[in-house]
């Protein structure tokens, strides 16, 4: 294959995408170039980071438009899967199976076996800090425990690309950061290049400056955060903590600067905590956490509140 328009620095090109599902679009007039290192794409539901996933991994063709990945065509290019590797966001490992033995599975998928692969899997759960837990059932791991044996599953065939879609959702703020040094480790000490999707911006920013924004099947912004994180910073977020003991977390936030506002739900297992400064606030809720003793169960970005964002972001 040729190399990519983008040129040799670029890991994706997207030029001019279309891809639509009957009357419903995917991707309109979509244009990204995604360069060597760690990139974050950020969108609502709806936004159209799964249909661009899917066409960086061969498994749609565009209707419209060309996208090349590592300089080739990924439609129908067996040989490109084995420079990429996928973590999805949704729940992949098999209850009844030990995660020695998923890793396993997925290494035969890519024709490694015998001494070389029992070597690998040893290597990749070592790096994302499961093996003390290689041979349990992948059915009693802890949420944060699933999401690092699922990227132990896209690293075991030492893949140039690594794709992790929404790798912090639903995990606590112990676990995000953690997720979120492993990302930051897999590019700086391991060399793969790494696209990470989130519906929280600022958790993204704490892993790269280099971000694409997509909202309706476009790309709205994309470069270095610190270019459009100006106006982002002028809108309150809201985000959204679940779990028990919430009371004294909802006290301690009450007492910082960063926070507008902290609201229960109905049934008070739940606050709703609008925050000024996001980047304060990631970088402090773990220690509050730990402070008050509270267990986090959930915490997400409410989507209305990125809608409204990337709203103003495209002057509509």
């Amino acid at each position: 294959m040729t190399e990519s328009a983008g040129g040799a620095d670029c890991v994706i090109v997207g030029e001019a995408l279309g891809k639509w599902y009957g009357e419903v679009i995917g991707l309109n007039n979509f244009n990204l170039e995604i360069k060597h290192g760690v990139t974050g794409v950020v969108g609502p539901n709806g936004s159209g980071k799964s249909t661009f996933f899917k066409l960086v991994l061969g498994l749609i063709k565009p209707n419209t438009g060309t996208i090349s990945v590592l300089g080739q065509i990924p439609w129908r290019n067996s040989k490109l899967h084995s420079e990429i590797g996928f973590c999805p966001d949704y729940e992949s490992l098999p209850a009844d199976s030990t995660g020695r033995q998923f890793l396993s599975l997925i290494g035969h998928l890519h024709a490694m076996e015998g001494a070389a692969l029992s070597k690998r899997i040893e290597e990749t759960a070592k790096l994302v800090e499961m093996t003390h837990a290689l041979d349990r059932r992948t059915g009693g791991y802890s949420k944060g425990m699933k999401q690092r044996m699922k990227i132990a599953g896209a690293l075991i065939h030492d893949p140039q690309l690594v794709i992790l879609d929404e790798p912090l959702s639903g995990t606590d703020p112990i676990v995000r950061k953690d997720l979120i040094d492993l990302t930051k480790r897999l590019n700086k000490e391991q060399g793969h290049d790494v696209i990470v999707s989130s519906h929280v911006l600022f958790e993204i920013e704490r892993m790269t400056h280099n971000v694409a924004l997509i909202y309706k099947g476009r790309t709205v912004a994309s470069g270095d955060i610190s270019e459009i994180r100006a106006l982002i910073d002028k809108h309150p977020h809201n985000i959204v903590i679940e779990g028990d003991g919430i009371s004294s977390l909802a006290k301690a936030l009450l007492d910082k600067d960063y926070i507008v506002s902290v609201a229960f739900n109905v049934d008070r297992s739940g606050i709703t905590v609008q925050v000024l400064q996001p980047d304060d606030f990631f970088n402090e809720l773990p220690a509050l956490v730990g402070q008050t003793n509270c267990s986090v169960i959930s915490m997400y970005s409410l989507d209305d509140n990125l809608e409204a964002i990337f709203k103003y972001l495209v002057g509509r």
